[in-house]
């Protein structure tokens, strides 16, 4: 269209400008956390400069930009003088997280010495206003499902809260059905709410309830337990190293739950070795009875999977019962995020993001 004519349109509110930082925001390489992908293949990140959601889509950039107003962080961090820390065993994540997973006494699981910030990191960390979103997800009416700081802010298509709800941990996945809100927490075994979408509250629990206070208070350093939705609207479970999935259905709920295993080459696969870096994201490929996972090459040597350099996407056929083993370029540190017609998509560990050919 003509420049007059886009100014017309400007001028009788049909289009609205977008802001001038939005217009060069670029997710191949502005791109970081948590995304959210719609069913049309765009993905929604976070922008943290900005505050605010970002609307982007491989071939056609930049659709919308939507201004946040994020709840106060609850707990701001305080600066404290530096002490020397009592000595501690060294320990890796995993085997802090095997610890957990496998049910040592708390007096018995290994401590690792934790981390002293420097003064500028606890300086900045103690005048943080807003709380920072971990996981966010978009219902029918385009309002916004985000949990950050350890609750559930529901905010309006305008960006502003309306509602904001106790979490009793940290979030590993969220999604979004028919008719409710799906959340999977951070605990050494899977524990899932089903929340009702107009306000909230918790329609149907699965899992283990007692491991939410212990997860709260002490976090595992890396997710054991991921979840995806079929196309028929059942949630899909991830258990730790098994290469088979608890289904669930989501209105029954824990009533009736089952499971689906896989078999590659004609056998059922090996658990994986999950190592320091956890369980990787599980994604629905959009229209298709197909879950996505991703594995490095070491985690999975005892699966059947091929020699890999790059990482090694576990394409699981739900109608058949089969797995398959697709290497891809990408190294370690690499995050799936969302799945194309032909692409999976990768969050780059420095920010931006990688492709990698699926079929």
């Amino acid at each position: 269209m003509s420049n007059l004519f886009l100014v017309l349109l400007v001028l009788s509110g049909l289009v609205v400008p977008m802001p001038l930082r939005a217009q060069g925001w670029d997710a191949t390489r502005h791109a970081s956390g948590w995304a959210f992908q719609e069913v049309d293949g765009s993905l929604i990140f976070y922008d943290p400069a900005a505050r605010s959601l970002r609307t982007w889509m491989k071939g056609s950039g930049l659709l919308a930009s939507l201004p946040l107003v994020l709840p106060e962080s609850r707990k701001p961090a305080v600066a404290t003088p530096a002490t020397t820390p009592a000595p501690t065993v060294a320990t890796s994540d995993y085997d802090a997280a095997g610890a957990l997973l496998y049910g040592l006494p708390r007096q018995q699981r290994p401590q690792g010495a934790p981390a002293r910030p420097s003064s500028k990191e606890a300086v900045e960390s103690a005048t943080v206003g807003v709380a920072v979103p971990e996981r966010w997800v978009l219902d029918a009416y385009d309002r916004i499902w985000m949990a950050c700081d350890q609750r559930l802010a529901v905010l309006g298509k305008n960006g502003k809260p309306e509602t904001t709800l106790p979490l009793p941990a940290l979030v590993e996945d969220m999604a979004i059905g028919r008719d409710g809100l799906f959340i999977l927490y951070r605990t050494p075994k899977p524990y899932l709410e089903k929340r009702d979408l107009k306000s909230g509250a918790v329609l149907w629990t699965f899992g283990d309830k007692a491991q939410l206070k212990e997860s709260a208070a002490q976090p595992l350093l890396v997710g054991l337990n991921r979840m995806a939705l079929g196309t028929d609207g059942s949630v899909y479970l991830a258990e730790g190293a098994s290469m088979a999935f608890t289904v669930l259905d989501p209105v029954k709920g824990p009533k009736e739950p089952g499971q689906t295993f896989f078999t590659c080459n004609d056998a059922l696969p090996a658990r994986a070795v999950l190592g320091r870096v956890g369980r990787g994201p599980i994604l629905p490929w959009s229209g298709r009875d197909v879950i996505f996972g991703v594995f490095a090459p070491s985690q999975v040597k005892s699966c059947g999977a091929p020699e890999s350099k790059g990482l090694l996407l576990a394409r699981f056929d739900l109608a058949k019962g089969t797995m398959e083993w697709l290497p891809t370029p990408l190294g370690e540190g690499h995050r799936l995020i969302g799945l194309l017609d032909a692409e999976a998509v990768f969050l780059a560990p420095g920010g931006g993001l990688a492709y990698a050919p699926i079929r």
